[in-house]
């Protein structure tokens, strides 16, 4: 009979590591209960353990196909051409490297927060245009053409600063219900997380692991705290555009973004840009639940690949949706090589992938070498 210490006993301590396969293994799965079929294995409490003791290679044999199968779906085989899903296995087994040592830094985007099912930001400043009584169809299609910052400035202007605060809040200062994918996130690393979200989404998620007290770093202030949380591996959250429960840092206004990050071009003196030097310089990003788009933040880095060079910035990844054209996928592909940014790219609208593809991340950094 097997004992819950049976692994503890002799070689068995690898079998632990092996979740998401003991898991299928021990399942109702019509595929996995053929395979435990075909090995001789009956019905018993845990066939997993039951295959593991029994019959080490079978047990290692399997595990392979089925890694092979899940990371290969998660990556995007049969949706992707086989160009991309080359370079999406490329870029995993790239970012693997920085994940183990502990040098990637997740930068967060709203992608995150809405798979907790709060509101985008596109979907909330349309909800704050509706209600100042704006066109909602022109303020959308302003949106697309990247007028953020002009927009927030007319609503403020029409309905005042403290209803659209309020609004905010409503919006964005409360605990949801799932906020699993970002439980993934921020199991990626011990250290920092740089997010671009207003909401406590991250902080629920680490909450739930044990984790109480996240220290929080805002853009005005000066870099120590976040050069010394990214040097010695200590965990703190670099909220760029401010967090909710602290109206005076917010990053909202036309003006406020001038503030922080310069007029024009970005002003590389400032806090914020030389928080986002000290990220992009000391570690690899990896960008979830975000566009990259042209916006403030691309602009800083692409004024740091310019001084820096090309070869002299890390390589930094992103989980990103592919563009519905092939000429498009490969113009935004071209465009973020450029910035030192590979791309793992996932079917259009299928935004499960980010999950999959983290899951998979995960496995691996929990597996035993």
């Amino acid at each position: 009979m097997l004992t819950g210490k049976w692994c503890a006993d002799d070689d068995h301590a690898a079998y632990d590591h092996r979740k998401m396969f003991n898991a299928w293994l021990d399942s109702d799965d019509d595929e996995a209960n053929d395979l435990l079929k075909a090995l001789g294995i009956g019905k018993v409490v845990a066939p997993s353990k039951a295959l593991f003791a029994g019959d080490r290679v079978a047990y290692g044999e399997e595990l392979e196909r089925f890694q092979t199968r899940r990371l290969e779906f998660a990556l995007g085989y049969g949706r992707l051409d086989d160009h991309w899903f080359g370079k999406n296995r490329a870029h995993f087994n790239a970012l693997l490297e920085p994940l183990k040592v502990q040098h990637v830094v997740p930068f967060v985007g709203a992608g995150i927060s809405c798979a907790a099912s709060l509101p985008t930001w596109t979907a909330h400043i349309l909800h704050q245009a509706k209600s100042a009584g704006f066109d909602v169809t022109v303020v959308l299609s302003r949106l697309k053409r990247g007028e953020y910052e002009v927009i927030i400035d007319e609503i403020i202007a029409s309905r005042g600063r403290g209803l659209f605060l309020q609004e905010m809040r409503d919006a964005f200062d409360h605990d949801v219900t799932d906020f699993s994918l970002a439980s993934m996130v921020v199991q990626l690393t011990k250290s920092v997380i740089v997010t671009t979200n207003y909401d406590r989404v991250l902080e629920q998620a680490l909450r739930s692991l044990g984790e109480h007290f996240p220290e929080i770093v805002t853009a005005t202030e000066d870099n120590a705290r976040i050069i010394r949380a990214q040097s010695n591996g200590q965990r703190a959250l670099l909220k760029i555009h401010g967090d909710i429960r602290s109206p005076a840092s917010y990053i909202l206004s036309g003006a406020q973004y001038d503030d922080c990050y310069g007029a024009g071009v970005p002003d590389m003196k400032l806090a914020l840009p030389r928080k986002l030097r000290h990220v992009f310089e000391h570690g690899s990003l990896l960008f979830l639940g975000c566009r990259l788009v042209e916006d403030r933040t691309i602009s800083v880095f692409e004024n740091l690949v310019m001084e820096a060079g090309l070869a002299n910035v890390p390589r930094h990844f992103a989980v990103l949706e592919a563009p519905a054209s092939d000429a498009d996928l490969v113009a935004r592909n071209s465009r973020l090589a450029g910035l030192s940014i590979d791309a793992i790219w996932y079917p259009e609208g299928a935004h499960e992938y980010v999950r999959l593809i983290l899951a998979e991340l995960l496995e691996q950094l929990r597996s035993p070498a």
